[in-house]
């Protein structure tokens, strides 16, 4: 792990969550046992339709990956399907159910998944659309997902730009921010208000 970053995070009181699809398929589950070790999440990307610039994980990853004892999963899913993906995660593992909504996401789909996890969690992209979208949203939401590059495509450095919508949504709930991020960026994103941090390549390399 970039020990520099794990640093940098801590010291600002940022949790860190390492995203499992920077690793290769048959060293996941040895990444997120890595970092329950350590105390951090396991960030876990499923990818369908438009949102699929990279391969995303399979089903049967999420499985294993649910399995890996004391793991703090959280499932991303960028998926048009969100329901069905959803409803294919393990019965329990899952500790976070991220969801990325734009202007077409229904909130009665996402309402309808989101006992799958312990806790929902939705995830914007707001080069896509305004924060206005997460407006008629469940009420029970427990975190927002910033995405600081556009979901799913990678090669992006992270925008910083973008804070402007953690400052916003910090108000509402807590926030973390995803995609691009290295320590570089560390201090800014926790001056804005985020308390959690997804990386990927930054974080497991």
């Amino acid at each position: 792990m970039n020990g520099p970053l794990v640093d940098a995070a801590r010291a600002r009181g940022l949790m860190l969550s390492g995203s499992v699809l920077a690793v290769p398929p048959a060293d996941r589950v040895d990444a997120a046992r890595a970092l329950t070790a350590a105390g951090m999440w396991t960030h876990a990307d499923v990818m369908t339709g438009r949102y699929r610039g990279q391969p995303g994980l399979e089903t049967h990853e999420i499985h294993a990956l649910s399995r890996v004892p004391g793991v703090h999963l959280d499932v991303h899913l960028m998926c048009e399907d969100a329901a069905e993906r959803a409803r294919a995660l393990p019965e329990s593992g899952v500790r976070r159910l991220t969801v990325q909504v734009d202007g077409a996401s229904s909130p009665a789909v996402i309402a309808d998944i989101a006992h799958i996890a312990d806790e929902l969690w939705l995830a914007i992209d707001p080069g896509r659309c305004s924060l206005n979208v997460l407006d008629d949203m469940p009420d029970d939401v427990a975190g927002f997902l910033v995405m600081l590059t556009p979901p799913g495509q990678p090669g992006h450095a992270a925008d910083l730009d973008r804070l402007e919508a953690v400052t916003a949504l910090a108000e509402r709930g807590e926030v973390g921010v995803d995609g691009g991020v290295t320590q570089s960026g560390v201090a800014a994103i926790a001056h804005a208000g985020a308390r959690y941090l997804v990386a990927g390549r930054a974080l497991l390399g």
